[in-house]
């Protein structure tokens, strides 16, 4: 009976059982629940733009999913609206800045980004860290954007390696206004879909065979996968 009521659990809710971060306790709103992928969003103090949040199991290691994130070639594969992106400078071995475009439908102006990575790992949860924020660099100033510069204020992503490292338990958390003269309550609708389509869109990307796997993982960062 026990065994049977683990299965129902697994097949009602698997991502709940890898579950981490305590979305309720950190004021996020659970809005849907749809292919294995939790949505959530959160009000945020002098920001008329919602965050937005999700989580999700994906059949890949954590170095599978590090490396598309990292990957500039295919992004468009996977990633709602962005038409370039590519790395502007490594400060350092764990931190990188990024660069990105966003076309976005007429008569709206097309947007960008420029924002850093920050990787790091805790061991005591067994979880790599990916902060993600806006930044300034000088090879791509303001001036210089290709319509409206927006601005991420807070973004992370928190991968759990599971199953031996065969799978990844992953968390998504952003705040980021587009800016410019969209409606607040527009941009709301419209990012509320990010996330499902952000991990919907990551557990197709690590499937292809083009996929390889993240030295920064294992070398720079130091997680044992198995």
């Amino acid at each position: 009976m026990r065994a049977l009521l683990l299965s129902l659990l697994f097949l009602l809710g698997a991502p709940s059982l890898f579950a981490n971060y305590d979305w309720a306790a950190n004021a996020w709103e659970k809005v849907s629940e749809s292919e294995g992928i939790d949505v959530y969003r959160k009000s945020f103090k002098d920001s008329n733009v919602k965050g937005v949040a999700g989580s999700a199991l994906i059949n890949a290691s954590v170095d599978k999913i590090v490396w598309v994130l990292m990957d500039h070639e295919h992004k468009s594969q996977w990633v709602d609206k962005i038409q370039y992106s590519k790395t502007l400078a490594k400060p350092t071995p764990l931190t990188s800045i990024q660069y990105a475009t966003f076309g976005m439908p007429f008569p709206v102006s097309d947007r960008d980004f420029v924002y850093s990575y920050k990787f790091s790992y805790d061991k005591t949860k067994n979880m790599i860290l990916v902060d993600v924020v806006s930044v300034e660099h000088r090879s791509q100033p303001a001036s210089s954007t290709i319509g409206v510069r927006g601005e991420i204020t807070m973004g992370k992503f928190r991968l759990y390696p599971k199953n031996a490292g065969k799978k990844t338990y992953v968390e998504v958390e952003y705040l980021a206004d587009p800016k410019g003269l969209l409606p607040s309550w527009v941009v709301n609708i419209v990012q509320k879909k990010w996330p499902y389509k952000t991990l919907s869109g990551l557990r197709k990307q690590v499937k292809k065979k083009f996929v390889g796997s993240s030295r920064l993982v294992t070398e720079g960062l130091k997680v044992p996968l198995k």
